[in-house]
């Protein structure tokens, strides 16, 4: 490979380790219509515990400010929901991350202009472009989404520099979209 071009058939070789499975998990993501109802939910629940102990709190609460009691349990309820759902996502990532099932062996990506053949010590599989729904070019990985919740990985180490990455990020990227007749 050069910095510049790919040339194609190309074959990468890699171990997947737990910092790669790390890294697609943290990924930003957008929330899904249910994550969505759960976030709030989450503000919702916060708001209506809030709103129990109404009367209890307002003793805390300094006299210039009883007028705004409502509009600052309010704003307290949606930023302890937040707190709450960030951290319910965050340890969702960690639980992912320490059950992530990892391949038995070095994984083996041959990669054409039609398909790519992944080999890992399990059955292989061949995985059409058009299958690749969006390549994320990190700044250590390349992400080739097959669902939302599912990739495949290719780090860094895979490559002889990161302009081979980009490289392969760029050309994975072309041949996704010329798959589905986008390019």
């Amino acid at each position: 490979m050069t910095d510049q071009t790919i040339e194609l058939p190309l074959r990468l070789t890699f171990r997947l380790t737990r910092a790669d499975i790390a890294a697609y998990e943290r990924l930003p993501r957008e929330l899904t219509k249910s994550g969505t109802l759960a976030f709030f939910a989450t503000i919702f629940a916060c708001g209506m515990a809030l709103a129990v102990f109404d009367e209890q709190l307002e003793g805390l609460m300094p006299e210039m400010l009883a007028g705004y009691s409502h509009i600052i349990f309010s704003v307290i309820a949606g930023a302890i929901g937040f707190a709450a759902f960030s951290l319910a996502l965050t340890l969702l990532s960690y639980w992912r991350i320490a059950r992530a099932e990892y391949p038995p062996e070095d994984t083996e990506i041959e990669i054409s202009e039609d398909n790519l053949k992944i080999s890992d010590g399990r059955p292989a599989r061949i995985l059409e472009w058009n299958s690749v729904a969006r390549v994320i070019d990190a700044p250590a990985h390349v992400f080739l989404c097959l669902t939302p919740r599912s990739a495949v990985i290719v780090p860094l180490r895979a490559f002889q520099s990161v302009a081979d990455m980009r490289a392969f990020a760029d050309l994975s990227e072309a041949l996704s979209r010329g798959a589905d007749g986008d390019a």
